[in-house]
């Protein structure tokens, strides 16, 4: 059941992801990150009068701290895209992200199967071919080097501080995070003044935003039911939507390091699933 929620936790973060990458083609990232945090706290909101859920400082403190490390993983991973090259930049995020949680997974006294070790030895290179990676660094690597890097320790460390909340908390960590992050945004917007986004620009944002806070709803979920290290990794998994959805719509190629990539992604869910 953890796997599987792990999995749809990746899927709809690789779509938001996608989604998110179309909108910052029209507009700053700043307008973008705005419009889905709002989207997505509406969201939130709606889930806390769902699911039964009880506000305490457990859920409200590690939601509030989630929240800011993952707005700083967020701005990171689309300044990085932006700079390119996106074949260094997601696939390194997206690494450092599965590692982070494996990491504080295994110091909280987590323990493992020897089939899911395998599963997350493997996931790594999954992730990296998936999302086309190249080893072939330039001498102007340095900047999106560490914006990949940057941007995955934001994300690991969201998934890891989400993971701690309260099993009876329900949705009320994510309300925490989005309010934090939307805190930090007015100011950021307030001081830097981005321009207002067109209207398709603003729709494509706020689906982000929603289809965003449903992924965070599947890996708050998968958290409750298995190993923080194993749904960590699974739910780094998400480039391969993305890539998908870009061989659909936007008519890129699938080369054989994605396909590869792919392959190894599915065996990856199984061995740890």
């Amino acid at each position: 059941m953890a796997a599987l929620l792990a999995l749809a936790s990746a899927g709809t973060f690789g779509v938001a992801d996608f989604l998110g990458g179309l909108a910052t083609r029209r507009a700053t990232v700043l307008a973008v990150t705005l419009i889905t945090n709002l989207t997505g706290a509406l969201v939130a909101v709606l889930l806390t009068v769902l699911i039964d859920g009880r506000w305490s400082a457990g859920a409200i403190g590690w939601g509030a701290a989630a929240g800011a490390t993952g707005l700083i993983g967020l701005v990171l991973l689309y300044q990085g895209l932006a700079d390119g090259p996106n074949r260094l930049v997601s696939p390194l995020s997206a690494v450092v992200a599965a590692v982070v949680p494996v990491v504080v997974g295994i110091s909280l006294g987590e323990r493992l199967t020897t089939l899911a070790v395998i599963g997350l030895a493997i996931a790594p290179a999954a992730i990296w071919l998936v999302a086309g990676g190249d080893l072939k660094l330039g001498t102007d690597a340095t900047r999106p080097l560490a914006l990949g890097i940057g941007a995955g320790i934001g994300f690991g460390t969201f998934f890891s501080l989400l993971a701690q909340t309260p099993d009876d908390a329900g949705a009320v960590p994510l309300v925490a995070a989005r309010v934090t992050s939307l805190s930090i945004l007015f100011i950021a917007c307030l001081i830097s003044r981005p321009g207002t986004p067109d209207r398709a620009s603003v729709g494509i944002a706020a689906t982000a935003g929603m289809v965003d806070m449903a992924a965070n709803g599947f890996f708050l979920w998968s958290t409750l039911e298995g190993e923080l290290a194993v749904v960590g990794v699974l739910t780094s998994l998400f480039p391969a939507p993305t890539v998908l959805l870009a061989v659909v719509f936007l008519g890129e190629r699938l080369d054989r390091k994605q396909g590869a990539g792919l392959i190894l992604a599915v065996a990856t869910a199984a061995l740890l699933s």
